[in-house]
Formats: structure tokens, sequence, C-alpha cells
């Protein structure tokens, strides 16, 4: 009887999961690059236009990184304008996975700085947010970010 209970509970699990509906990866892509653009354009209301107004950020130097909402993760943004003008967002490898209502994007960024006398630093890392689709459209309902560590200094050797 318990196998026969673990049987159905597990082929209910596993036919139950809405499929992805047609275009949905598609249209998770689109979402995220137009986050993208936004935040390269310094675009904020555009960005947080793709946020849930309970998502979580988890940025790596936010100062209010951890914490619910939309205006959490503006000031986060804002602080990010404000001591990086110059900076370019580039996203590498994205990858994108869509299960019923649930969406996924997830791969690896570069921030492109401008420094002093023209200078140019990058800084490298991955990146994942996670969406949910409400009322037709995609909304990030969580969102971080993880630098990549810096290379060890190499240690003589005798």
């Amino acid at each position: 009887m318990k196998r026969l209970i673990l049987v159905v509970a597990v082929a209910a699990f596993v036919f139950g999961t809405a499929p992805a509906r047609a275009g949905a990866v598609e249209e998770l892509q689109a979402t995220f690059e137009r986050g993208v653009q936004a935040l390269n354009a310094r675009n904020l209301d555009g960005f947080l236009a793709t946020v849930h107004e309970k998502g979580l950020s988890f940025y790596s130097c936010g100062p209010s990184s951890g914490l619910e909402g939309r205006e959490a993760c503006q000031q986060d943004w804002q602080k990010f304008f404000t001591k990086t003008p110059g900076a370019v967002f580039k996203p590498h490898g994205f990858q994108y996975r869509v299960m019923g209502n649930t969406g996924i994007a997830w791969g690896k960024y570069t921030v492109e700085l401008a420094g002093k006398a023209g200078t140019k630093k990058a800084i490298s890392g991955r990146y994942t947010l996670i969406y949910t689709r409400q009322d037709g459209k995609w909304l990030v309902v969580f969102q971080e970010n993880s630098p990549d560590m810096p290379t060890p200094p190499a240690t003589p050797t005798s």
C-alpha cells in the first residue's frame, strides 16, 4: 500500500508539473534583456518595471542587500549609478529555463567601469535571477550576483 501511494505521488509530481508554454522562454529572455538595456541606459524605472514589488536582491556590495521590495532594489542601483556613472553591464552565456510560472536566468557578467584619466576596469562574476509570471508579465522575485574571486598572487617556489 505504501508503495502504491509513493508511485502515485511521484507520478502526480512528474506528470502534474505544467510544461512551459510555447514562447515562454523567449519572453523570459526578452524581459531579462530589457532589464539589462534599462540599467545600461540608467533607466531605473525601466529596470524596476521588471522587478516584483516584493522581490529580493542580494548584491555583493549593495547597502540594502537582502531586503525585500522594489524600494530596496532601487536604493542599491541608485547608489551604484552614483558611484559608477560610466558602468556598463554585459551578460555572457546566459541560459533560461521556464517551469510553469517560474523562470530562471543565469550566467556570467562583466561590469566595465570607467576610471580616472580614461582607464577602464572590469569586474566579472555570476548572476542568477528567478522570475514569476504575474498578470502576463515576467517579474524578478530573486536576484543575486557573486563576483569572481581575485586570483591569488603566485607564490615563489624554491
